[in-house]
C-alpha cells in the first residue's frame, strides 16, 4: 500500500481572530454608538465569503454586498441586516424584495421598481447620493425632489442615505469638500422626509482618516483584511491571510545566471535559488 501523498502546493491560510481584531480597531476608531458594517463583496476580498461573515458575525451589525448571489450567501451564514451596495438587476428584484435584503437605489425609478416588486409588505432601501464617486446615487441637485418622490411609494421605506468617498485616502481637502456637500444634502433630506433612518459615508479609508463623520454606520472593508493606505492605521492591523507554498526545487547557480522568462534576475553573484 502507498502512502498518502499531500498534493497541494500552495495555499492560503485565513485568521479569523485577524479579522475580529481588525473589526474591532475599526469600531474604536469611530467610537460607541456607530454600527459597523462589514464589506464581504468579491468572495470576502477572496478571503472566503462564508467564513469572513461567520468571523465576524459577533462584531458587524450589517454585512454589505455587491449583488443578489453574494447577499443570498451572506444569509446561509448570518441572519444580519444584509445591504447590497451595488445596483440591483431588474430580474434581481423580487428575490431582493422577497428576502429581505436592503438594495441601494440611485433615482426614483429604481425605488419605483421595487416598491412594485415588495408587493404588500415594506421593504427597506438605501439611498445612495452622489457627492463625487460618479457611480451611482442621486445627483446633488436633484437630492430634495427624488427623496420627496420615493417617500411617496407604498412599498419602500428608507433604511439609510449614504454616499462613497473616491479618495478619502489621498486627497484630504476634496474628501472634506464631499463630506460637507453631503451634509447640506442630508439637511434637505431630512427637511422633505422626516424619519429615524440611518446615515453612512465611510469607506476604511475614511475610518482611518475622517472619524469624525462616521455618522450612524461605517462601512469597513480592506481594512478587515489587515491592509490600509495609511502608515498609522496599518500598525494597527493585523493580516487575515497568510500566503504558504512549499519549495520544489533547490538549485546553485553562478554569478551571471539568469532566471526564468525575460531574464529579469541576474545573479549578482554564486547563490541558492528556489523554485516554488
Amino acid at each position: 500500500m502507498t502512502s498518502a501523498i499531500n498534493l497541494e502546493r500552495c495555499w492560503a491560510e485565513i485568521d479569523p481572530g485577524a479579522l475580529r481584531h481588525n473589526a474591532r480597531v475599526a469600531r474604536e476608531r469611530v467610537g460607541p454608538g456607530v454600527a459597523l458594517l462589514a464589506v464581504i463583496k468579491a468572495n470576502g476580498y477572496g478571503h472566503g465569503l462564508a467564513a469572513t461573515a461567520d468571523a465576524l458575525r459577533d462584531e458587524a451589525q450589517l454585512f454589505g454586498v455587491a449583488n443578489l448571489r453574494e447577499a443570498m450567501e451572506t444569509r446561509e451564514v448570518v441572519p444580519h441586516p444584509v445591504v447590497i451596495l451595488g445596483p440591483a438587476l431588474p430580474e434581481e428584484r423580487t428575490a431582493i424584495a422577497e428576502n429581505g435584503f436592503i438594495p441601494s437605489v440611485s433615482n426614483y425609478a429604481e425605488a419605483r421598481a421595487f416598491s412594485h416588486a415588495a408587493g404588500q409588505s415594506a421593504l427597506s432601501v438605501n439611498c445612495a447620493i452622489d457627492t463625487g464617486m460618479g457611480r451611482m446615487g442621486i445627483a446633488e441637485s436633484e437630492t430634495a425632489a427624488e427623496f420627496q418622490r420615493i417617500r411617496e411609494l407604498p412599498n419602500v421605506k428608507i433604511h439609510s442615505v449614504s454616499t462613497h468617498l473616491p479618495v478619502a485616502d489621498e486627497d484630504p481637502a476634496y474628501t472634506e469638500a464631499q463630506l460637507q456637500r453631503f451634509e447640506k444634502a442630508l439637511v434637505q433630506v431630512r427637511r422633505v422626509v422626516p424619519g429615524d433612518y440611518l446615515v453612512h459615508a465611510l469607506c476604511s479609508a475614511g475610518v482611518s482618516r475622517f472619524a469624525s463623520s462616521a455618522f450612524d454606520i461605517v462601512r469597513a472593508g480592506l481594512m478587515l483584511y489587515g491592509a490600509s493606505p495609511d502608515p498609522e492605521l496599518q500598525r494597527q492591523l493585523r493580516p487575515a491571510m497568510t500566503w504558504k507554498t512549499r519549495i520544489s526545487l533547490l538549485r546553485e547557480v553562478a554569478m551571471g545566471s539568469s532566471i526564468s522568462y525575460g531574464r529579469t534576475f541576474i545573479a549578482p553573484q554564486a547563490m541558492r535559488v528556489a523554485t516554488i
